[in-house]
């Protein structure tokens, strides 16, 4: 009796014995797969930070050659549709010389449009605001004069329209230039004078005649917040 207990819970033991040697040895497939995994994981990790900063670098290296490519233009907005009829680059020699004058002083030499044309955005309604125009310049000294003269002017119209002239920027760069609308606005209204500054600095002349420079709408907050 005792000698058939004993041979069951030997045999009983040996199964459990190689169920246990089983599970040990998939156990050790398991951890051998997951410390591969987390190997390759790590690999996976570093590559994709390597390669999220080369992606930046790039992003940023394509934005600066795209403002690049437009430093000899322009960007006007409010000119009435179809104003420039079938030549736009001749009609903004026009409009330029309307606006600011043919004179020397206006222009040491003759403005030359080397090709203009409108943005071509959607329209949704007759009473939209007409498309902007973009126009290249001849000559970057020419760009920076109209921009000067449009700064000291103020306010600008063209036969009965009221018109503004800006930096033709990406639109990285216009999105963050942008964010600065609003405490550009509460600087006006605490009477301070400012200036942007390629690619999206704000230089701010305190009621002092210090100059300031931030570097994001944030920096501009925390300054206002002091008075």
């Amino acid at each position: 009796m005792e000698d058939r207990i004993i041979a069951k819970l030997s045999t009983q033991l040996s199964a459990n014995r190689a169920i246990i040697d089983r599970h040990e040895q998939t156990i050790q497939e398991v951890e051998t797969t997951l410390n591969d995994m987390e190997t390759r994981l790590t690999t996976l990790e570093s590559t994709c930070s390597a390669l999220t900063k080369e992606n930046e670098a790039l992003r940023c290296k394509t934005d600066d050659l795209e403002n690049r490519s437009r430093c000899n233009n322009i960007r006007i907005t409010g000119l009435p549709e179809k104003v420039e009829g079938s030549q736009p680059a001749s009609f903004i020699e026009v409009f330029l010389k309307e606006t600011f004058g043919a004179t020397v002083e206006a222009f040491p030499t003759p403005p030359v449009v080397d090709r203009a044309h409108r943005i071509a955005t959607p329209r949704k309604r007759q009473d939209d605001p007409p498309h902007p125009f973009i126009a290249r310049m001849h000559h970057f000294q020419t760009k920076e004069r109209i921009l000067k003269l449009a700064r000291e002017a103020g306010s600008l119209s063209f036969r009965g329209s009221e018109v503004h002239i800006y930096p033709d920027y990406s639109a990285e760069v216009s999105k963050k230039r942008a964010a600065y609308f609003t405490v550009k606005l509460q600087l006006r209204n605490a009477g301070f004078t400012y200036r942007m500054f390629f690619p999206a600095k704000l230089q701010v002349t305190d009621k002092q005649g210090q100059k300031l420079t931030f570097s994001s709408p944030g920096e501009v907050s925390t300054f206002l917040a002091k008075f």
